[in-house]
């Protein structure tokens, strides 16, 4: 489904014609609730960049974090700290400078330990945001794939836009079982049928079990 055939089927299902200006506020609001809840395979980008100082700024669509790794002499990976560990270590190494062994995550920036002493090629693989429709920007993975989620997503906003409470359950519902199965497909395809390897967690966040394929 296209951003104009979005439109469209939102105004049809409320059959409003009234209601044109605000069918991009229904739209983002569906695209704020996403990118706060999904994590999915689709969802996952690699960018390099450069790290000659002690701040790198990250993507425009950066979300989340998955992997940092040093890329130039060899790969190393880049173990994931709270900026207070950060501190502790920068404290007890005298603030010296090197190879970054750890990271940190910084308002829209990563602080990298020690502060570089030339220049690293980073890769990063992370989260990124989804691409929001525009005129522009006429799809997306979940547009194209799982166009019941953009619908009943924003009927259940505009439902409450309109005060309609008695539509707010039937479309959140929808909303919700559409969603569900999106993650649940996401899954399978992201896993397969292959055999799983637990993966040791970084510092800095609360331990889960993450899997990843092993051969």
């Amino acid at each position: 489904m296209t951003y104009a055939e979005l439109k469209t089927s939102i105004a049809n299902y409320l059959n409003r014609s009234d209601l044109t200006s605000d069918l991009d506020t229904f739209i983002d609001n569906v695209e704020a609730e996403l990118n706060r809840r999904l994590r999915t395979k689709d969802m996952i980008k690699r960018a390099t960049a450069i790290a000659d100082s002690q701040y790198l700024a990250v993507p425009t669509d950066w979300m989340e974090a998955i992997n940092v790794e040093i890329t130039s002499n060899d790969f190393s990976p880049l173990f994931q700290q709270s900026i207070e560990s950060l501190d502790v270590y920068r404290k007890s190494n005298n603030n010296s400078v090197g190879q970054p062994v750890y990271y940190a995550m910084v308002d829209d920036s990563i602080e990298l330990a020690p502060t570089p002493d030339g220049q690293y090629t980073l890769q990063l693989t992370y989260y990124a945001k989804i691409s929001a429709l525009s005129s522009s920007n006429t799809s997306n993975f979940v547009s194209v794939s799982h166009p019941d989620v953009y619908l009943y997503g924003a009927l259940k906003h505009a439902s409450i836009f309109l005060m309609e409470d008695e539509r707010i359950p039937m479309f959140t519902q929808q909303f919700e079982k559409a969603l569900e199965e999106m993650r649940l497909e996401q899954e399978k395809a992201a896993f397969g049928k292959g055999s799983l390897m637990m993966r040791r967690r970084t510092y800095g966040k609360k331990q889960k079990r993450n899997y990843y394929y092993g051969n």
